[in-house]
């Protein structure tokens, strides 16, 4: 069985093989040799790695170019008609009237009809430099961040991506970017390496977050605060946009891998069914999803409930009647 925390956790040192190498990111009119991801039965329950609600329709990707979509709330789904790669995407992201996703290969794609059809923009398998995050501040300008402190930019939608550095000084691996809600860019990264920038991402500075560890996650929450959470169960809080740290206890040990905002309340979700529900109020509550599987990412469907992707594919939380492929 694939496990989440061997793609994500252990991605770079289990997947990963040899040094990456600092070509240029290949645009979109220099690809070739382009192969499609195949449409499969039961494609809902392949490993999914990243979901994201897009004006109404959920959009989830996984393992061989695997991008699934759904119109009813996760209880039926369809598989993307095109999709130009069959690498593993580890994450989706929407803004306006599109979707990007990215992946193993560093590559990168982008959908303009709601996930349905894809289109590739980048694909550098010699870099051995997978995408784990992506963040637009509008449908041009775009970060797309991974490991080896990849960093690639672009302004135009994605159709052209540039190389840039978070710190010229390391090659730690960057999980996850967020805006802060004083609108400054936050990086959760590896080995308690993490970064801010104040300037739309031109310029990073460190941040001192009082773990050494990995943080996989980040989260805002509507008190202003601002969580990243990683291996071993550990969640640190900001409500400074980053300049002070607090290590928040959380009663698990399971490493965390996604999660989800919803006003005052935060779902966080990892390995081995593990789910955490925090509130402003009252702290964390954690509970343990019957499956047993390893969760990396999630989405609210509605007040109290939310769609988790894994391993077998979406879940529901609450448990209830799992999602179906749609006939």
């Amino acid at each position: 069985m694939v496990r989440i925390q061997s793609v994500l956790c252990s991605l770079v040192l289990l997947l990963l093989v040899g040094a990456p190498t600092l070509a240029r990111a290949q645009s979109a009119g220099e690809i070739e040799g382009v192969v499609y991801a195949e449409h499969v039965p039961r494609v809902i329950n392949s490993l999914l790695l990243d979901i994201v609600q897009a004006d109404g329709r959920l959009v989830a990707v996984g393992e061989r170019g695997h991008i699934i979509f759904s119109d009813d709330q996760g209880k039926t789904w369809k598989q993307a008609e095109s999709v130009p790669t069959r690498s593993t995407l580890t994450s989706v992201f929407a803004f306006g009237g599109r979707l990007w996703a990215g992946g193993h290969d560093t590559v990168l794609l982008s959908s303009t009809d709601a996930g349905n059809t894809w289109t590739l923009q980048n694909f550098d398998p010699e870099r051995q430099q997978p995408v784990m995050d992506l963040y637009f501040s509008d449908e041009n300008n775009g970060i797309a961040i991974g490991a080896y402190g990849l960093m690639l930019v672009t302004s135009d939608g994605g159709e052209t991506w540039e190389d840039w550095a978070v710190n010229d000084e390391d090659d730690m691996h960057l999980n996850a970017i967020i805006e802060s809600p004083e609108g400054n860019l936050l990086i959760a990264g590896e080995a308690g390496f993490s970064y801010r920038s104040t300037d739309g991402g031109e310029t990073w500075e460190s941040l001192d977050i009082p773990y050494a560890g990995s943080m996989f996650g980040a989260a805002v929450l509507s008190n202003d605060c601002v969580m990243f959470f990683g291996l071993r169960g550990h969640v640190v809080n900001s409500c400074d946009d980053g300049v002070n740290w607090e290590e928040l206890p959380t009663g698990t040990q399971a490493t965390l891998l996604g999660g989800v905002s919803v006003g005052d309340s935060l779902l966080i979700v990892g390995n081995s069914g593990s789910v955490l529900e925090y509130h402003i109020d009252s702290g964390f509550s954690s509970h343990t999803h019957s499956s047993g599987v390893d969760f990396s990412s999630a989405v609210a469907i509605e007040p109290g409930r939310f769609i988790l992707v894994g391993e077998d594919g979406a879940h529901f939380y609450p448990e209830s009647t799992s999602p179906e492929t749609q006939p």
